[in-house]
């Protein structure tokens, strides 16, 4: 919500209390963990600080492949938020080099 209404420090706040709480309590490559720390690295992209979002990003995309799998919503949301950080940076060689990476899903009609 405080990133929605561009309240990036407030959000940013809540945000690392829940990662180093989560990472703490249940571990780095909890599901919750990698959710807040996702979060997070929105909040960083928001703010134009691209360098910790890339940081936060892959190793986010990384704990949800190991952890949900390739296909996993929650990994390709990852993936896909690591795909616009570049963009939005003016990185379009890694914007392409991390979706020749994504998985083809196949759907129900192949």
């Amino acid at each position: 919500m405080y990133t929605a209404q561009h309240r990036f420090n407030e959000a940013e706040s809540i945000l690392t209390d829940a990662w180093e709480t989560s990472r703490r309590k249940l571990g780095d490559d909890h599901p919750w963990t990698l959710t807040s720390m996702n979060g997070l690295a929105n909040v960083y992209k928001e703010q134009g600080n691209y360098d910790k979002a890339e940081s936060l990003l892959i190793e986010t995309v990384e704990g949800r492949r190991l952890k949900l799998g390739d296909t996993h919503p929650h990994t390709l949301e990852s993936w896909n938020s690591l795909i616009d950080l570049y963009e939005a940076w003016g990185k379009p060689q890694e914007a392409e080099e991390w979706r020749a990476k994504l998985p083809q899903i196949k759907t129900s009609d192949e």
